[in-house]
């Protein structure tokens, strides 16, 4: 993502897309199936899903793209800009992590948005899967790196840029 008007509208603190590119290269080499793509960085202005997933449909009709939000995402994805844009051009995946969501709410969003947008969404559950900006913040304040539960590359490049710590405090003191 670029620049969210999600995250910017709500006042969020967001890792610098060019670190965030950087993370996910790393996550994403050694996996087959995956391919990193920038346009969403270069392109001027606020990101829209909807945009990027027309824009790669219309390269690539033949092509089945997959969308990957937290669960807690589903219940308002239809405030999204284009809603119906992105659900034409992409099966959503819901992951809730340690059921951040409860499973009927997570349903009924589902089915919703199943009548309303033909939507195809499948929920992906991950028991186990802590992984977000809190907590590896948390973690590196804690010198705990060891226990972030991102790929050995990402978490070197995390501690070599100094990221996810509070301005001029380093991890572990």
């Amino acid at each position: 993502t670029g620049n969210s008007y999600f995250k910017t509208r709500d006042g969020h603190s967001v890792t610098d897309a060019r670190d965030r590119a950087a993370m996910v290269r790393l996550a994403i080499e050694p996996e087959e199936g995956f391919a990193f793509s920038d346009r969403e960085i270069c392109r001027p202005g606020e990101t829209y899903t909807a945009d990027t997933l027309a824009e790669l449909a219309a390269e690539q009709p033949d092509t089945e793209f997959y969308f990957i939000v937290g669960a807690d995402s589903i219940h308002n994805m239809d405030t999204w800009y284009a809603p119906e844009v992105v659900f034409r051009n992409a099966v959503i995946l819901a992951a809730n992590r340690n059921h951040q969501v409860p499973d009927e709410e997570l349903k009924w969003d589902i089915e919703r948005l199943r009548q309303n947008y033909g939507a195809r969404i499948r929920s992906l559950d991950f028991e186990s899967m802590d992984v977000s900006s809190s907590e590896i913040r948390r973690l590196l304040e804690a010198g705990m790196p060891e226990r972030i539960p991102v790929p050995a590359p990402v978490l070197a490049y995390i501690q070599e840029h100094h990221l996810y710590l509070e301005e001029g405090v380093e991890a572990g003191e």
